[in-house]
């Protein structure tokens, strides 16, 4: 009995040792981060504006709630974060995987390449929205240069409000309407080849890391039974990626949702005919310019989240299944 006594109070000791080390730790995120989201869920059932004291708070209960989801400026930035999110994280999945592939093989100046693509990534997207936003720009931009000098009509871009769709088929004489089918706005096609080239060095590497993780042994077996590259890549190593597709596909599609400084950056008046005000910038507008609305922010914030926690969980439920885990 007493020799379990003392177990027990060595390994509370250790346990509070332990905890006392992550005790300033533990402070810096219950101030920084608990703290904050409990306050805003709290804010989020009242009508605080901010700069308003306690004392005249009213409790609304869920009517900030109801007014978002009643709001058409919230229903347009919806629609054009599911165009960003649809169009930015497939695409940058693509490009990323193929720029993998293509620096896993033996080139040269591979380390350079490397580098070089993942630069961006590591740049501020405040310094990458203002170099963009003066290569899209209608009179003097880089973009229209190139336009110019092979002989096509030059585009407006970030000033463009039609869709992609719509523009394609126009000279066809087909005239697309509807805004889902219509796809993004050219303004938000463009930030969202911005997003693609910061992005894709930093998803490179991540497939890189995957890529030499595979055994050399599986490819050499399948040259050996005669199968070409394209079957290596689709029975070998399109599965053993599986994983680190899974979490590229989760995350990227996370980041696209809470995507906000370039369109503050590069269209600050929420682009032509709001075509680029996603909902962490409607939250912006709500929160923090205009009446205060910090209520109303706090519960599109948690909107947002339910969004992103249940196209998580479907994502998990769906590609969860077909991740195959090296054994």
């Amino acid at each position: 009995m007493k020799r379990g006594q003392n177990k027990f109070k060595r390994r509370l000791k250790e346990y509070s040792e332990a905890y006392l080390y992550l005790l300033p730790a533990l402070g810096v995120v219950a101030l920084f981060w608990l703290f904050p989201v409990i306050l805003s869920i709290i804010v989020s059932f009242t009508n605080w504006k901010g700069l308003d004291t306690w004392s005249t708070v009213k409790w609304v209960g869920f009517a900030n709630y109801a007014n978002v989801l009643m709001d058409e400026e919230f229903h347009q930035s919806l629609l054009n974060t599911f165009h960003y999110a649809m169009y930015s994280a497939p695409l940058t999945f693509i490009v990323s995987l193929i720029a993998a592939i293509l620096l896993n093989t033996r080139i040269r100046g591979r380390s350079f390449f490397r580098t070089v693509y993942f630069l961006p990534f590591i740049t501020t997207w405040v310094a990458i929205s203002i170099l963009w936003k003066y290569f899209y720009h209608r009179d003097f931009g880089l973009a229209n240069y190139f336009l110019k000098s092979l002989g096509l009509k030059p585009l407006q871009w970030l000033s463009e409000p039609k869709g992609i769709f719509t523009l394609l088929f126009a000279p066809l004489g087909i005239d697309i309407k509807r805004p889902l089918l219509a796809g993004p706005s050219l303004a938000m096609f463009s930030i969202i080849l911005t997003s693609i080239w910061r992005s894709v060095g930093y998803y490179m590497i991540i497939f890189l890391a995957g890529l030499q993780n595979i055994d050399k042994s599986y490819y050499e077996a399948a040259e050996i039974d005669g199968a070409n590259p394209w079957q290596r890549f689709l029975h070998i190593t399109f599965p053993l990626l599986s994983p680190i597709t899974f979490f590229i596909l989760i995350v990227s599609l996370i980041n696209s949702f809470k995507v906000f400084v370039p369109m503050l950056i590069m269209t600050p008046s929420g682009g032509p005919d709001n075509t680029t005000i996603t909902i962490v910038f409607h939250l912006y507008e709500k929160g923090f310019q205009g009446l205060w609305l910090m209520g109303r922010a706090s519960a599109v914030a948690y909107i947002l989240f339910l969004i992103i926690l249940g196209i998580t969980l479907i994502q998990n439920l769906f590609l969860g299944r077909r991740v195959h885990y090296e054994s």
